[in-house]
């Protein structure tokens, strides 16, 4: 999740950065508090039971020796490595998703530039409407915020996004393909031959112009069929479990490996048996 804190940077004090770590929505506090207190609770388990529990020594000795053996064996977890590389890989495609949503900033500015007065003002209106209703339904498939502001067709036809007919012209296409294809271009397509129709008619002055906007619908299909690709095809599986294992593997080691152990000591006899050291011994 997607959290602006940038407004609380430029206004704090010496210290008051320190309120960054209190914000609970999209924090790093609230995605791990839940397995950092098992950790917490289990690490704290084998401490109690290791000082408490172990009355034998042979069985208080054999834990000792486990857990320098965890301590070595933690060096072998390459766990830098992997989540290094793991939340690089998350990063890039997360900037890149937002570097992909299309604007119509541009379409809006041209088709008001190479389409202008009066009479053209509804076909603009109606490009731009076509737009937006493209990244609407693109954003559906991606959004959970999206699609639950629209859930269904009817309610993009109560905003005014789109008309009855336009809906039932979708729900044909969605029938065609049984659902398992995205229609966002759809809109596209009646924008490009609305445009295609103002160059037949002389709105559209210019072989160039008349590129250009088309070239502005085309990005826009384009920005949306990059997202749908980003939600389709994730990071491989076997990674993500690779990354999963990696770290609660080392973690459980850390559980032993990280304890702090406080041995009974012992002194060795002239045959080679040893014997612990009463407590309080100078």
């Amino acid at each position: 999740m997607t959290v602006t804190y940038i407004q609380h940077v430029h206004t704090a004090g010496r210290l008051g950065t320190l309120r960054l770590l209190t914000i609970w929505k999209g924090g790093v506090v609230k995605g791990i508090w839940r397995d950092l207190l098992l950790y917490l609770i289990l690490y704290a388990g084998i401490s109690i039971t290791y000082r408490l529990g172990f009355r034998d020594e042979g069985i208080k000795s054999g834990f000792e020796r486990f857990c320098v053996f965890m301590d070595k064996f933690d060096e072998y977890i390459p766990l830098g490595f992997i989540l290094g590389f793991y939340v690089t890989q998350v990063v890039n495609r997360w900037w890149t998703q937002v570097m992909t949503i299309p604007w119509l900033d541009t379409l809006c500015m041209n088709l008001a530039s190479y389409m202008p007065g009066v009479r053209m003002k509804n076909t603009r209106r109606l490009i731009t409407r076509w737009a937006m209703l493209a990244n609407i339904l693109t954003l559906r498939r991606v959004s959970t915020s999206v699609v639950k502001r629209f859930p269904t067709y009817q309610h993009l036809v109560e905003t005014g996004l789109m008309t009855e007919k336009e809906m039932k012209k979708l729900e044909q296409l969605d029938n065609t393909t049984e659902g398992l294809h995205a229609t966002a271009w759809y809109p596209i397509q009646w924008a490009q031959v609305i445009l295609r129709k103002a160059k037949e008619n002389g709105s559209i002055t210019s072989d160039l112009l008349f590129q250009e906007l088309q070239q502005n619908l085309q990005d826009i299909s384009s920005g949306n069929g990059t997202l749908l690709m980003y939600a389709w095809v994730n990071i491989p599986l076997v990674y993500t479990q690779l990354v999963t294992i990696a770290v609660h593997v080392y973690f459980f080691v850390t559980l032993f490996s990280r304890q702090y152990l406080n041995p009974t000591p012992h002194n060795r006899g002239d045959g080679g048996e040893f014997w612990p050291v009463p407590a309080g011994t100078p």
